[in-house]
């Protein structure tokens, strides 16, 4: 069936434009996010101890209440990923945390994650929690989570024991069974059942810290939920036990319909809300026109696809403590997702910065959705802040035959218009901070050498880069990305990734170090 021109091409672009991996943080700057890929969670929500929670929760944090005995809200999670990707390196982890269910701080939650609309963000209102431990079997999490905060209470833990069996008739679903050793036993017994269809969600881990509050943003476009009955029960005299007032507490029912979950991809979002010396902040409004390319051409056929995305505009609002009005500012992103011409969403986190003429830069993070020409964003600042945005393909710009190239040869670029309004100030640590401003001289450039440049496609092969200043002398610490993948190089400037690329056409490869400009390379891949 054929289509009109945004339906041919939004949701390709999309999946083009912010899918992307190329913006990389500064060197020896800490992973804003972690990327969890087919998990599986359990999550108890469960009546706590009116004073063991006084305790330990701020008072500028409001707990939830069960309506029937107005006892305070507590949760008790844990969940299985076949893979948990933080800064290009990826495993198999296991997760648990527990803490109160707190009304949302920010006025973000469940629905925040669902198409804009009249849909109120923070109901229904159990997707913000504090969080008084967070357990992982995999140390980089531990490490990722208290990079610059030491505070946050993570805990390495190599004794969790997760388990899902097949479902039971004679129970009515699956079995499920988590413990966790160390020195806060503590086990959850229940049988969940899972419901049909998927949803978007948002949700946000909330901590404080000595070196501020910490939000730990949750979102995903394809989560599976599903009712559960069960138990929580914590070894006496415990932190969990004082904190549930018991030894044992079922799940409260109702919450219990959101209980057994699954998703194929979500993203884990550390931010600190608190300013450091060199933050860069923006809010306001932003509006951006442009252009996207990609390889290979963009058909109905869904496959993998590079992009570069290359806009200018203007932005009216905040930026550092000054008002602007129209301040010029430049957008360049690029990297990988799987689209087609009539449907994408983020598989990943996309990634960029709002470049602005005088200097300053704000890189954030987003995902999105898109139906028609239409298209839903939502923005991370990288360090803290929200926003929200608008992407259209129906511009005055945009070719008449972009329907035809989506069925036949495909397309290989075509105009994208943004707009971006923030909700909090977009922050981030900013490489430029730091010089006059409107006198900073432009960054150089790094210079980036791959081989081999030509491969076939289908064949595993080792590529090795080299990175160079521009005077010749080696990059050390620089970040490498080919194929969705991302390395750093040593002393001499060189390192190594092996892919097999499967698609014919030009690849992006590309370096970045704090203090430089990208250097851009490619690698053509030919057919079999």
């Amino acid at each position: 069936m054929r289509v009109g021109i945004g339906r041919g091409v939004s949701a390709v672009v999309i999946g083009l434009l912010l899918g992307g991996t190329a913006f990389a943080p500064p060197a020896g700057a800490a992973a804003s996010f972690a990327d969890a890929d087919g998990c599986d969670e359990h999550q108890a929500f469960v009546e706590g101890d009116e004073s063991a929670v006084a305790a330990r929760l701020p008072d500028r944090y409001a707990p939830v209440r069960v309506p029937a005995s107005g006892r305070p809200l507590l949760f008790v999670r844990a969940l299985r990923c076949r893979s948990l990707t933080i800064d290009g390196h990826a495993g198999p982890a296991v997760m648990a945390s527990y803490g109160v269910v707190i009304e949302s701080p920010d006025g973000r939650g469940c629905g925040s994650g669902g198409p804009s609309g009249s849909v109120k963000g923070d109901q229904p209102p159990i997707c913000n929690w504090y969080t008084l431990a967070w357990l992982a079997n995999d140390r980089r999490v531990v490490d990722w989570l208290k990079d610059g905060t030491p505070g946050f209470p993570a805990v390495h833990e190599p004794g969790l024991d997760f388990d899902i069996g097949a479902f039971d008739a004679a129970r009515g679903g699956a079995p499920f069974h988590f413990h966790a050793s160390g020195e806060s036993p503590f086990t959850i017994e229940a049988v969940g059942r899972e419901r049909p269809g998927t949803i978007p969600v948002q949700g946000g881990y909330w901590a404080d810290t000595p070196k501020g509050t910490v939000k730990v943003a949750f979102s995903t476009f394809d989560i599976t939920s599903g009712d559960a009955t069960g138990a929580v029960s914590a070894a006496p005299g415990s932190a969990l036990a004082e904190l549930l007032g018991a030894d044992e507490r079922p799940y409260v029912p109702g919450y219990s319909s959101f209980a057994a979950e699954r998703w194929d991809q979500a993203v884990y979002r550390k931010q600190v809300l608190e300013p450091s010396e060199r933050t860069s902040t923006f809010a306001g409004t932003c509006s951006v026109e442009g252009t996207v390319a990609f390889a290979p051409p963009a058909t109905n056929a869904p496959q993998p696809l590079t992009y570069e995305y290359q806009g200018r505009g203007t932005c009216t609002g905040t930026l550092n403590g000054r008002s602007v009005s129209s301040a010029p500012v430049a957008l360049r992103t690029s990297g990988r997702s799987e689209g087609g011409c009539q449907s994408a969403k983020t598989t990943e986190p996309g990634r960029g910065a709002l470049s602005f003429d005088s200097g300053e830069a704000v890189a954030y993070t987003f995902d999105f959705t898109s139906t028609a020409t239409e298209v839903q964003f939502t923005f991370y600042g990288e360090r803290s802040g929200t926003g929200s945005g608008r992407g259209t393909f129906a511009t005055p710009r945009t070719s008449p035959d972009i329907t035809e190239r989506c069925n036949g040869e495909g397309v290989r670029d075509t105009p994208l218009d943004i707009t971006l309004t923030t909700e909090t100030p977009l922050a981030s640590d900013d490489p430029a901070a730091g010089g006059g401003q409107g006198n900073r001289k432009p960054r150089p450039r790094l210079r980036l050498r791959v081989s081999p440049r030509t491969v076939r496609a289908g064949r595993r092969t080792r590529f090795a880069f080299r990175v160079r200043k521009p005077d010749g002398s080696p990059a050390a610490g620089a970040y490498v990305r080919l194929a969705g993948r991302r390395v750093r190089t040593g002393a001499a400037g060189t390192a190594a990734i092996t892919a097999t690329l499967h698609q014919p056409g030009e690849h992006p490869a590309g370096a970045a170090k704090r203090g430089f400009r990208q250097a851009r390379g490619a690698v053509r891949v030919r057919r079999r």
